[in-house]
């Protein structure tokens, strides 16, 4: 059997709770590629393979390259994490020949929920591969100590095998699993380590387990936030809605940029 993909008033309300949480993020100052602010909403549209207009420069975003600090934070009915300071100021870090390279690290405010789905895997789906289950959703978000900055935030978060929802804390913790390599994290590191202009800018990722009372205790939490630029999202259901020369048209812009 085929995993599903399905909305359910399950994921839809853990999703929502999201909302007013703050999350701290982290990447590792070491590509090419130049740090980059979180552009503001777009007035005017581009093309979906462009990406921010000539000469429009966002304003700066805050920073520290210090090592993320110890993380704590709840909400009514979920605990997220975020910092008990947020970085408010430029600090530098000393480097030396062989030390891993400095952390950048951002305090995000989750403002809006934009989409969510879940896949819903049985026992014998995960057996054979296919796992594990989780929920993933898009948000809109704002730097803690900036709203004017704004950004895109996905959580990949693992739920329950079909089931098991409801069953006690034992039983689903031992589901707890740190997950397979988050695809999107690693393309981020690959256009940053090449120095790509052509895509929105990586401003985070952190993964971390569920707590001892979450859905999945010690399953993954993984979080991945970029800046959001002018122009239209290029999904799988807008890109095939597009008439074939458009299609080729976006897959050389990509090839030229791989390349």
């Amino acid at each position: 059997m085929a995993p599903s993909a399905r909305q359910t008033d399950f994921d839809a309300q853990f999703l929502d709770h999201l909302v007013g949480t703050t999350v701290t993020t982290y990447y590792e100052i070491e590509p090419p590629q130049e740090l980059s602010a979180v552009s503001l909403a777009s007035e005017a549209p581009v093309p979906l393979s462009a990406g921010p207009p000539p000469g429009v420069s966002p304003p700066p975003v805050s920073f520290t390259t210090a090592s993320p600090p110890p993380v704590s934070h709840t909400t009514a009915s979920h605990t997220t994490v975020h910092p008990t300071a947020a970085p408010s100021a430029t600090e530098l870090s000393l480097s030396f020949p062989g030390s891993p390279p400095p952390k950048v690290c951002l305090s995000w405010i989750i403002t809006e929920k934009l989409s969510e789905s879940a896949l819903y895997l049985a026992q014998d789906q995960v057996n054979m591969g296919a796992g594990p289950p989780m929920t993933v959703g898009k948000f809109l978000c704002h730097l803690e100590e900036d709203p004017a900055q704004i950004a895109f935030m996905r959580i990949y978060y693992q739920i329950p095998v079909t089931g098991t929802e409801y069953a006690n804390l034992a039983t689903r913790a031992q589901q707890g699993c740190p997950g397979r390599v988050c695809g999107e994290h690693e393309a981020f590191k690959v256009l940053m380590r090449e120095g790509c202009s052509l895509v929105p800018r990586f401003l985070g990722y952190d993964e971390r387990m569920q707590r001892q009372t979450d859905l999945v205790p010690n399953g993954f939490i993984k979080y991945v936030v970029w800046e959001k630029v002018p122009g239209e999202s290029l999904t799988e259901e807008l890109f095939w809605s597009l008439d074939r020369p458009t299609r080729d048209d976006i897959r050389a812009k990509f090839r030229a940029a791989y390349e």
